[in-house]
């Protein structure tokens, strides 16, 4: 693949298969990366809510926002540091839930 300068998984079936395999293979990708890209920020967006006690989906929002915010402004390097502050939050949330969850 390195040979080809492939960017993608889908080009070497684009290239045998012609541009329509290549078109239908793109849906399942865009589909997959879309309900990822919602898992996420449904997840930040409730380890939000818990921290700081704000409803569900005002937080999913200021998520999505923050996460665009980064994204536009520092490019690639934004999004890594973007997505270790949503790791950050998820952790502490699990912590924190976790807290409340224990039977002793």
């Amino acid at each position: 693949m390195r040979n080809r300068e492939y960017f993608t998984m889908i080009d070497p079936f684009q290239e045998r298969y012609g541009p329509r395999m290549g078109g239908l293979l793109y849906i399942p990708a865009l589909l997959g990366d879309i309900f990822w890209s919602a898992a996420i920020l449904n997840a930040l967006g409730a380890t939000i809510s818990v921290i700081i006690n704000m409803h569900r989906v005002p937080s999913i929002i200021s998520s999505a926002c923050v996460a665009v915010f980064y994204t536009l402004i520092g490019g690639l390097y934004s999004v890594t540091y973007t997505d270790i502050i949503q790791l950050s939050c998820i952790f502490i949330g699990l912590v924190r839930g976790r807290r409340f969850l224990y039977i002793g």
